[in-house]
């Protein structure tokens, strides 16, 4: 995520005075007057962004000056924060969500409760505007874990010097020639065109397709994501002819890559061609060696073969987290519209994994009794009430099993999670199986 999103923060490693009267700041929503402001307070704590980042900020299409949530003294900004509303692709469901960005106070703010207020005015902002999920990136998992965010995995990246990831695929491809001298059709990589973002839209739109944690992207997104230019470069790979026929999908178009400074931010590609994501890796490569460039990092999908490749050729898998520090954390806004939405994906899991339906798995969450109905035609959740088959966990442990982070049995071992029967620990098993969350870097990528 960008510099935004991962300066999340109170911007405060303990109090600088004692707690004072609390009215010495006024809460308010932002106005399009107080960007000049805001951008030399933004300046002023973080050192970012620049002008044209700014700028990029309020261009980006869902965004409204009253996105901004603001703590002033005397007329003076003394604490920002910022929310973005955006939709995920989580399986088959599209959920809401809205992410924190920019929590900062002054220093002689500090310890006084403006963070802390400001957070909690933008949670209940991202409630009003109809949020499930409220995401950041933190410096300062501590801060937040005490208000009642959980940290939700990290991203994972590869790398590996480029003339070994070329050497290797040299020798894959020699192994995987036909004997029979049957080839598909010649790939062609080139620069993209900016006539050719349709093509980008509807690679991207196949390649999440089941995804857990991508950014839905429209048309005016993709726009504008493109404008940021938050890149150097969008490398595409053409089946066939390079010439291309301008018609509104360009199926011939079957991959492209955005890279920055050796790092391929985002690679995608047609499942009829998978053997383009190697040809558009080695341009990549071939670009790295040219601006003498001494690594090529991968940020793709987890389970990707270009992973399992670029660690054949010497490379290494990581956390992007354990290099920059910043934490991913997550927060259930309203869970029982989460069920709601969730409740198709719930249901198949059910079936699939052979429950009794109708079925009841209670939950008991921080004090609190749920339960989870399963009828024969969908899923809901209840208050108030359940059997002798129930889950006991905090609301942070149960955010991250309901979002597929974390894995019944580490739980169970670990003591977050605790089942009061078999029967319930086999529906936990069935109902929240860990998934493969990957959060594409590109939508928060600093320009």
């Amino acid at each position: 995520m960008s510099y935004a999103s991962s300066r999340a923060t109170e911007h405060a490693r303990r109090p600088v005075e004692p707690a004072e009267e609390q009215d010495t700041f006024q809460l308010t929503t932002g106005t399009a007057g107080d960007h000049p402001a805001v951008h030399q307070f933004l300046l002023a704590v973080f050192h970012q962004p620049s002008l044209g980042e700014f700028q990029a900020q309020l261009d980006e299409p869902s965004y409204e000056p009253n996105d901004r949530l603001l703590a002033k003294r005397s007329g003076h900004i003394v604490g920002h924060v910022r929310t973005v509303n955006r939709e995920v692709l989580f399986g088959e469901c599209i959920l809401p969500v809205s992410t924190v960005c920019d929590l900062a106070t002054l220093p002689e703010f500090r310890g006084r409760g403006c963070g802390s207020n400001l957070l909690e005015l933008a949670e209940r902002r991202m409630l009003e505007n109809g949020a499930v999920v409220g995401l950041l990136r933190t410096k300062a998992p501590q801060f937040y874990e005490k208000r009642g965010w959980a940290r939700c995995g990290g991203q994972r990246c590869s790398t590996a010097a480029p003339r070994h990831i070329l050497s290797r695929l040299s020798e894959v491809e020699s192994q995987e020639r036909s004997p029979l001298g049957i080839r598909p059709s010649h790939l062609h990589i080139r620069f993209w065109r900016h006539v050719e973002q349709a093509a980008l839209g509807r690679l991207y739109e196949e390649g999440t397709r089941g995804a857990f944690g991508p950014f839905v992207r429209s048309e005016a997104y993709w726009r504008w994501l493109i404008s940021r230019r938050a890149y150097d470069r969008i490398y595409i790979a053409i089946e066939g002819s390079p010439k291309l026929d301008l018609d509104d999908t360009m199926h011939s178009v079957v991959g492209y890559a955005f890279s920055k400074e050796g790092r391929i931010v985002e690679l995608m590609t047609a499942e009829r061609r998978s053997d383009a994501a190697w040809r558009l890796l080695a341009r990549a490569c071939g670009d790295a060696i040219e601006n003498d460039e001494h690594e090529i990092r991968l940020d793709a999908v987890p389970g990707h073969p270009l992973h399992q490749m670029i660690i054949a050729s010497g490379g290494v898998n990581r956390c992007t987290e354990d290099e920059s520090g910043h934490v991913s954390m997550v927060k259930l806004l309203n869970v029982e519209r989460l069920i709601s939405l969730l409740k198709t994906q719930l249901h198949r899991r059910a079936v699939e994994g052979r429950l009794t339906i109708p079925g009841e798995l209670g939950l008991l969450i921080d004090g609190c009794r749920y339960v989870l109905e399963i009828t024969r035609r969908s899923v809901k959740l209840s208050p108030g009430r359940f059997g002798r088959s129930y889950l006991e966990c905090d609301t942070a442990e149960l955010t991250q099993l309901l979002l597929g982070n974390l894995g019944i049995e580490e739980a169970v071992a670990t003591g977050k999670l605790t089942a009061s029967t078999r029967v319930a620990l086999e529906a936990a098993r069935v109902l929240l199986p860990q998934v493969p969350l990957w959060y594409p870097p590109l939508d928060d990528l600093p320009a």
